[in-house]
């Protein structure tokens, strides 16, 4: 009996992932664009092979061409042919993804390419320039010299910003997307105290959005060379955002030892619930149990954030006071409450809930990835009295396929002799 079990689990499995991906295949056959760019879409996210995508690179709609190309470039199918005549595609996005295969794929001439410098998209000549510099750093004056005249702004600051980081840091008047790809090219040709020292010496006279980027770079900077200037940030910055980034490059860089306890009540004290929320996950990572009884009243709050944060909070020392809250979060008409709702039966191990759970798993009004977690809480517990709700499922052919898998490992524990029955 358990041979033919676990033959038969194996078939159904095979048989839902093969139901599960014809429905796409169907798809691709719709005459609404739409319907056929998502089909290759989740046929690119399943990785499933299948040489027919190739032909819609032909199809009329440019939204279809370009998941087509998607597919093939993810899938490890695209070959020179296919590249040389996507770069002729009326579609500028296509082109754009053409001109990045063509360099990272290592294709030459080299000059070809340096022709869609010419290109009449300007954002096809900035992708152009953008992965040219990354690639071919030492070939970049050909293209530069190309490029010196091009009335697009972006490619202008760039070329600018390649010779003047400095300036190009400082004016509030280039993009963000400009700074940071000057900045990547800075970084990557530069070693890591010439970086960071031209970039502290620029830090304080930046705006914003700018400090932000220049933390962020921040990270792939050893500690020994950035952890004081990272201190000195922390103590003379005011802008939360600014702190928040500075935390996270700190304790990626050096450890969350770095972040100083002050920071972390400067944070639970904002009037942003997001912050509030990192702040919280700072003091578990710090092992901070002093903030058990402000969670405890957020839990009472409106807003999501500052709820589940304390949630999870007051879940990472097993504060047993979550069991009164369980029962409001999973009849919450917030998805993110309930699934906190689950998560805290889970590791609370609560299973006088499991009839609420199998109420949730059953129930088609939830959005599938919440059934997913309650079926697997089903299995968790191994709730054998609730055997027949993957069952159900199963036999279901309305049901998605990604549940029905759930459901299938969930039947095999509950009951696996009622596997062989579906």
């Amino acid at each position: 009996m358990a041979n033919e079990i676990i033959e038969t689990y194996k078939l159904l499995e095979e048989r839902i992932r093969s139901e599960n991906v014809q429905i796409y295949f169907e798809m691709l056959n719709s005459p609404y664009p739409a319907f056929k760019s998502k089909a290759i879409q989740e046929l690119t996210k399943q990785k499933i092979q299948t040489p027919s995508v190739k032909n819609y690179l032909k199809d009329p709609d440019k939204d279809v061409r370009l998941a087509s190309y998607r597919y093939l470039e993810k899938m490890g199918l695209l070959d020179e042919q296919t590249v040389k005549e996507s770069l002729m595609d009326i579609s500028p996005n296509i082109r754009k993804e053409a001109i990045v295969s063509y360099i990272t794929m290592g294709i030459e001439p080299l000059n070809y390419i340096l022709e869609f410098a010419k290109d009449p998209d300007p954002n096809v000549r900035y992708q152009l320039l953008i992965i040219f510099l990354e690639f071919y750093p030492e070939d970049s004056y050909k293209l530069i010299e190309l490029l010196k005249d091009d009335p697009y702004i972006r490619i202008k600051q760039l070329i600018y910003a390649l010779d003047n980081i400095s300036d190009t840091l400082i004016s509030p008047h280039v993009e963000k997307s400009v700074k940071n790809m000057a900045l990547k090219r800075f970084y990557q040709a530069s070693d890591s105290i010439t970086f960071f020292n031209t970039l502290r010496e620029v830090y304080f006279e930046c705006d914003v959005d700018t400090k932000t980027l220049i933390i962020k770079f921040f990270s792939g900077i050893p500690c020994e060379i950035i952890n004081k200037f990272m201190e000195k940030i922390i103590h003379e910055e005011s802008n939360l955002v600014i702190l928040q980034n500075a935390a996270k490059t700190s304790k990626k860089v050096c450890g969350i030892d770095l972040i100083p306890s002050w920071l972390v009540e400067t944070f639970i004290k904002s009037d942003d619930a997001r912050i509030v929320k990192y702040g919280l996950n700072l003091a578990t990572e710090k092992e901070d149990m002093s903030y058990v009884d402000f969670c405890r009243k957020l839990l009472n709050e409106v807003d999501d954030d500052l709820v589940i944060g304390a949630a999870d909070y007051l879940l990472y020392f097993q504060d047993y006071t979550l069991v009164d809250y369980v029962g409001d979060f999973i009849s919450s008409l917030s998805s993110k409450r309930i699934r906190e709702g689950l998560k805290i039966i889970r590791r609370l191990k609560l299973d006088n809930f499991i009839g609420d759970v199998a109420l949730i798993a059953s129930n088609k009004v939830y959005p599938v990835i919440i059934r997913k977690n309650a079926i697997n809480l089903l299995k968790f517990f191994k709730a054998r009295e609730h055997w027949e709700i993957p069952h159900q499922i199963l036999k279901d052919p309305y049901e998605s396929g990604s549940l029905k898998l759930a459901a299938l490992n969930a039947l095999l524990r509950l009951n696996a002799e009622m596997v062989v029955n579906i």
